[in-house]
């Protein structure tokens, strides 16, 4: 008899996806985004109202007041095993806006990583990554689709892209300017101070780190003020551990990765205990569809929690990201289309963001940020155009393998 009621159960839920999918279909199919605001949307709705419902959900207060709590303990209590931040929170605008004024207390080399970054102490003991800014917006890195150094503002939108995907398992992030010589020298360690150095008008410094050899790899200043991003440190209590990724790069044009070749790459993948079972391999798949929108190219590891019993894909070192509006690197998504499973929960959001929904509400969310505009028109109309690439991408799995890679997992977000 339980034989029996599962058996039923189990063609409900197979039903309730196919009609599910038959509903939505059509929306994959229909005609990209234009941007234009004066498109009518799903049920009549025009799509500039649905754009300002869901900027009205996901905006932040800046003006919110902790009333004297310390920002800090509050973020610290936010974080769970299956999450960084609440879905939503008045606090949230509080905390940015601390993470952009409070006054900086103390200054070292960030030592950990490839790239140049600074490791801020910021008034009330709080330690912040600062990332500075290499490129204007519309700079265009050629090359490798992870060519190039950091790009500081695309920590910040994929902050905010985590929030409007409902992952939250990106840090908070946020954008600063500093003025090395009165915010950052009077505070520095001497091992940091020692990289100080300055060409025409202009404070320079190299930090240290694996590509930080001297002043020739150095950022510099506008003078005496250098933009960045703050990134907010996750508790000393939250250890992490770090795994090679399974479809990670070899980085190298002689060799390339077993993924690259094999058509059958994730059947050896889910021989691997980690992802036959648990939530693993479902973050890993959100995270490439999450890397593709931005173009990041370059998740040759990834973080979840040392001692958590859910264990979380936690979504860092963003930075690769937004290099070329123009380069749709369809490997990145090797996770998707290779193992053909995705989140019921993660396909109904981004149905819910096509149609130039997704830059729409990027566009309007990243202007509240202290260094606006952090996306070119450019790059927020290529996630929009991936967006769509994505959905053909569900589409096709679901043509070819019937609804049983789609995952009713609502509680893993």
């Amino acid at each position: 008899m339980k034989l029996k009621v599962r058996l039923i159960i189990f063609a409900c839920a197979a039903f309730m996806l196919f009609v599910s999918f038959k509903i939505l279909e059509p929306e994959i199919r229909r005609r990209q985004g234009t941007g234009d605001n004066s498109q009518i949307y799903e049920g009549g709705v025009p799509l500039g109202a649905v754009i300002k419902n869901q900027v009205e959900e996901f905006k932040v207060d800046w003006k919110h007041s902790l009333g004297g709590q310390s920002p800090w303990t509050i973020a610290a209590k936010w974080i769970e095993n299956r999450h960084i931040h609440p879905e939503k929170t008045p606090e949230l605008g509080a905390i940015l806006r601390e993470l952009a004024t409070r006054p900086i207390i103390a200054a070292d080399v960030g030592f950990k990583g490839t790239q140049l970054k600074l490791s801020l102490t910021l008034k009330g003991g709080q330690t912040v990554a600062f990332k500075p800014e290499w490129y204007a917006r519309n700079d265009i890195i050629n090359g490798t689709p992870y060519a190039g150094r950091d790009r500081h503002n695309a920590e910040i939108a994929a902050f905010h892209l985590g929030r409007l995907l409902h992952f939250r398992r990106t840090p908070l992030a946020v954008g600063r300017r500093v003025n090395l010589q009165t915010e950052i020298m009077p505070v520095a360690t001497p091992e940091l101070l020692a990289t100080f150095f300055t060409k025409g008008d202009n404070n320079c410094f190299y930090g240290k780190c694996m590509f930080c050899k001297g002043p020739d790899d150095g950022v510099c200043a506008k003078g005496q003020i250098l933009e960045g991003t703050i990134i907010l440190w996750l508790p000393s209590e939250w250890t992490l551990k770090t795994v090679r990724h399974p479809w990670s790069r070899t980085y190298s044009t002689k060799r390339i990765a077993k993924w690259e070749t094999d058509s059958d790459y994730c059947s050896k993948v889910l021989m691997v205990k980690t992802y036959s079972s648990g939530s693993l391999l479902l973050d890993l798949i959100d995270t490439a569809i999450f890397d593709y929108l931005i173009g990041n190219a370059d998740r040759h590891h990834y973080e979840h929690f040392s001692h958590s019993k859910e264990n979380m894909v936690l979504i860092l070192d963003n930075a690769k990201s937004f290099g070329d509006p123009d380069m749709d690197e369809r490997s990145i998504l090797a996770p998707l289309y290779q193992c053909c499973r995705f989140r019921f929960s993660t396909w109904q959001r981004l149905l819910a963001l096509q149609d130039g929904v997704l830059s729409g509400v990027m566009k309007e969310i990243l202007a509240q940020d202290p260094i606006a505009p952090i996306l070119t028109e450019e790059h927020l109309k290529a996630m929009d155009r991936r967006l769509l690439n994505i959905l053909l991408e569900m589409e096709k799995c679901v043509a070819e393998n019937g609804m049983t890679g789609i995952v009713m997992d609502h509680s893993y977000h």
